[in-house]
C-alpha cells in the first residue's frame, strides 16, 4: 500500500530497514504472527512462558525491545541478564550491529531481539515506552509489507501480561476485523490479597468506570487504552504514523488516532491476565497510580472515581453535538458547568471551523467527532471534576 510505503521511507525508525536486512539475508524467513514486547528491568520469565504455549502453538516473530532510558550511565544489571538469558536459551541466526534474529528451539518461532540499552543505544528519556513499542512495531510493519509475516496485524504486549493460547486465533475468527484499525483484548490484574493486590484492584475497577462512563454517555471513545491488550491493523498503523515517541500514554495516544481511522474493537475473549505489581517504568499510568494509592491509610476511602454527574453531562453535550451547526453553543439546554467544560477545551472554535469546512450535516458530524475526541473528552471530563464534581470514594460511589 502506498500509505505504508510512505511511512517506512520517512517515518519508520532506522531498526526496521535493519531486520529487513537480518530476514533477507537467511533463508526461509516466514511466520504467521509478530508479536511486540518492550522490556525494562525484566526477569526472562515471561520469555519462559512465550516459549512453552504461544510460540510452540504457532510460527510466530517475537520482537522484543530491551530499552532504558539516557538518564541512566550504564546498562541497568536486569537489562544485561535478561539479554543474555535469551541469548544462551536461543540459537544464532543472524546478527548485526543492535540485532540478533535468533531460532526458539523446538518451535517454528524466532526472536528478534533490539538493544536499545547499552551505551549510545537508549533511548531519549522523554521518548521512553512509546519508542520502544515503536521500534517494534515499525520492524514489525516492514516485515509484513515484505511478505514475511503473514497475517497483517501487529500485536503488542508486556513483559507482566500473560497471553492466552486463543490470543492470536481470536482476532484470525474475528469477522469484524477488516473494517477494524485495532483491537483490543479484555484484561484482568492478577490480584491477591496483599496491599499491592488490594491497591490494583480498586484501581482497575476505576479503571472500568471510566469507560462504562463514556460508554453510557454514547462516546465513540469507550475502550480501555492499555498497552498491553492491543493488536493494530499494519495498515491503519502506517496511517496514523504509528506509536507516538512518548514516556507514558502512547497507547492512549495511538488509539485515539486509529479510532478516527476505523473501528475500534473490544473483543470478548479471550482475556489477557497481567500481574499486579508495582512499577516505575512509566511516569504515568497503572504503576504510578498503584504506588499512590499504597500510600492512603484507608483504601477504602480513596477518592479515585468519577462523580457519576460528569457522565451525565457529558451524555447531554455528546446528544446535543450535531445541533450546534445551526445553534449557538450558549443557546444549548446544557448547565452552566457544561458550558464552561466546553469554553475551557476551545468547543467555540472547534464550532466555527467545523461550519467553514462542513458541507453537509454528515460532514459536520464527522468533523465534531473527530474534534471532541478521546483526549478532548479526557479533559472535558477532567475540568469537570477540578471545578464542581468532585472524586468519590468506592461506598459514596455505590449510593450514587
Amino acid at each position: 500500500m502506498k500509505s505504508t510505503r510512505k511511512y517506512l521511507t520517512r517515518y519508520a525508525e532506522p531498526e526496521a530497514a535493519l531486520a529487513l536486512e537480518h530476514c533477507r539475508a537467511t533463508a526461509n524467513n516466514s511466520w504467521q504472527y509478530c508479536l511486540v514486547i518492550p522490556a525494562y528491568k525484566e526477569s526472562p520469565a515471561f520469555y519462559q512462558r512465550l516459549s512453552t504455549t504461544l510460540l510452540k502453538q504457532h510460527a510466530v516473530l517475537l520482537i522484543l525491545v530491551i530499552n532504558q532510558p539516557d538518564s541512566l550511565t550504564s546498562p541497568h544489571r536486569d537489562n544485561s541478564d535478561l539479554w543474555q538469558s535469551l541469548v544462551d536459551a536461543t540459537d544464532e541466526r543472524q546478527s548485526r550491529d543492535k540485532l540478533q534474529l535468533r531460532n526458539i528451539p523446538s518451535t517454528n518461532s524466532a526472536l528478534l531481539l533490539i538493544d536499545r540499552f547499552s551505551a549510545t543505544r537508549q533511548i531519549p528519556e522523554k521518548q521512553g515506552v512509546g519508542l520502544a513499542r515503536k521500534i517494534g512495531a515499525d520492524i514489525a510493519l516492514a516485515l509484513i509489507n515484505s511478505g514475511y509475516i503473514e497475517h497483517p496485524w501487529i500485536y503488542t504486549s508486556d513483559a507482566d501480561a500473560r497471553l492466552p493460547s486463543g490470543y492470536f486465533v481470536a482476532l484470525d475468527n474475528d469477522k469484524g476485523k477488516a473494517q477494524s484499525a485495532a483491537a483490543i483484548y479484555p484484561f484482568k490484574h492478577r490480584c491477591d490479597d496483599s496491599p499491592v493486590g488490594k491497591a490494583t484492584r480498586l484501581y482497575e475497577q476505576r479503571m472500568q468506570q471510566y469507560v462504562d462512563g463514556l460508554h453510557s454517555a454514547g462516546s465513540p471513545y469507550a475502550f480501555q487504552t492499555i498497552g498491553s491488550t492491543i493488536a493494530v491493523s499494519a495498515l491503519h498503523y502506517a496511517q496514523v504514523r504509528g506509536f507516538p515517541k512518548r514516556s507514558g500514554g502512547e497507547d492512549f495516544y495511538l488509539l485515539n488516532k486509529l479510532a478516527k481511522t476505523g473501528q475500534v474493537n473490544c473483543l470478548q475473549k479471550p482475556e489477557i491476565i497481567i500481574e499486579a505489581r508495582q512499577s516505575d517504568r512509566v511516569p504515568f499510568g497503572t504503576g504510578p497510580a498503584i504506588s499512590k494509592l499504597l500510600l492512603e491509610k484507608n483504601l477504602e476511602a480513596a477518592k479515585i472515581f468519577y462523580h457519576p454527574q460528569i457522565f451525565i453531562e457529558l451524555k447531554a453535550w455528546i446528544d446535543l453535538m450535531p445541533t450546534t451547526q445551526e445553534q449557538d453553543i450558549n443557546h444549548l439546554s446544557l448547565p452552566e458547568t457544561t458550558l464552561s467544560a466546553l469554553q475551557n477545551i476551545g468547543a467555540d472554535q472547534a464550532i466555527e471551523s467545523a461550519r467553514k469546512t462542513s458541507t453537509s450535516t454528515q460532514s459536520y458530524n464527522k468533523h465534531m467527532n473527530i474534534w471532541f475526541d478521546a483526549f478532548q473528552t479526557l479533559k472535558f471530563v477532567h475540568y469537570l471534576r477540578e471545578h464542581s464534581h468532585s472524586n468519590k470514594d468506592l461506598a459514596t460511589l455505590a449510593q450514587h
